[in-house]
């Protein structure tokens, strides 16, 4: 788990919004704050106010994991109107009562509107005049990462680069999108990796036509293309990265579709910046598509923050007005789809420096060439 400082963060997007407390309920807010690990669709309330105070309300069944994890660094409480063991801080309302009485204590109040959180619906109902939406408040912070997080990140991608390489090396004939997940997950875990940053993406052709997919017991034949995208969460924090395995001799248009997407993915690295817009970025990738006759072939964006989740800004599409800043690192992904026939994409996990890009990755060979 990666450790912040809790209240001193907290307390400066309070300053920063010019409000008197903050309310979160987004699961992987409550994550970001207090390196605690989010579970399923975890419902808790992340309370902080001007005065330096810093409560999390849970329930019942998650108060002591967080009490033990926390060590005394937040006031944890556990929400039950009917379970109620001696040895924990129980408050005897619902949700909606909590954030009712945290609003009434406050003259504004930050919320994490945007963000997905089972408590939505009661954030949702709140009354406009006290609350601020603290949602790209809380982005900038999340973007910019620290030191720690990038070394977590870091050694998520080389847990990711081990596993892949296992991977690689079990690939015969015949053997199934399944099977080679399997392999993936066992070498990972091996690793001391307890959670995947998403579930691994093992296609042969045609399911590598469609940019998201799930293995299946589909088995490799000759002259097939293994795309494998596969990250894993080390310390809170994720990997993403995507490689193409050449499993005997590939078409023409698929030879073209490989080296293009292998071009482009330079063509945006060698693009970043300090101060260059998400949305430039994307474009010239989008150009270099257009320019050699494949731009419909290209039907996602560019890339994305990897953090806390393995989705989040600063997202690189068309029309971004994000600044790209030191400190911030997303994934670079071009990727062509020939629907019901083949897919090929590679991506890459790139820091952005004061002097340009930095390649996290870059160890993975992009392409593997296992000519039979």
């Amino acid at each position: 788990m990666c450790s912040l400082d809790l209240a001193g963060k907290l307390l400066s997007i309070i300053q920063d919004l010019k409000i008197d407390a903050l309310i979160l309920t987004a699961p992987d807010n409550a994550e970001y704050f207090t390196g605690v690990p989010t579970i399923a669709d975890s419902i808790q309330i992340l309370y902080a106010d001007k005065k330096g105070a810093v409560k999390l309300y849970v329930p019942v069944l998650e108060f002591y994991r967080f009490r033990d994890s926390m060590k005394d660094r937040v006031e944890v409480y556990a929400v039950s109107k009917s379970i109620k063991p001696d040895d924990a801080m129980v408050v005897d309302k619902d949700w909606r009562e909590i954030i009712n009485d945290l609003l009434r204590d406050n003259e504004k109040v930050g919320v994490d509107k945007s963000f997905p959180s089972t408590l939505s619906h009661v954030m949702s109902a709140l009354p406009g005049e006290k609350v601020v939406d603290a949602s790209n408040r809380m982005w900038k912070e999340r973007m910019v990462k620290t030191m720690e997080e990038v070394a977590a990140i870091k050694k998520a991608i080389e847990i990711t680069s081990k596993g892949i390489h296992t991977l690689t090396s079990m690939v015969t004939e015949g053997v199934t999108e399944a099977e080679l997940a399997g392999y993936f997950e066992e070498r990972v875990r091996m690793e001391g990796v307890s959670l995947y940053a998403f579930d691994p993406i093992i296609s042969f052709k045609p399911n590598n036509s469609y940019p998201h997919n799930v293995p299946t017991s589909r088995r490799l034949r000759r002259n097939d293309i293994i795309l494998i995208d596969v990250g894993v969460k080390y310390r809170g924090r994720c990997s993403d990265i995507t490689r193409i395995i050449k499993y005997g001799r590939l078409g023409e248009e698929e030879k073209k579709a490989l080296e293009l997407v292998e071009q482009a993915l330079y063509v945006g690295i060698e693009s970043i910046q300090p101060g260059v817009k998400a949305g430039e970025l994307a474009l010239k990738v989008v150009e270099f598509f257009e320019k050699n006759g494949v731009g419909k072939r290209f039907i996602h964006g560019l890339g994305h923050g990897i953090g806390v989740v393995v989705h989040e800004p600063p997202y690189l599409r068309m029309g971004s007005e994000t600044v790209l800043e030191p400190g911030m690192v997303f994934t670079v992904e071009p990727g062509l789809y020939y629907p019901g026939r083949f897919g090929v994409r590679l991506e890459e996990d790139v820091m952005i420096t004061k002097k340009g890009p930095r390649v996290l990755s870059r160890k993975v060979r992009l392409i593997t060439d296992l000519a039979r």
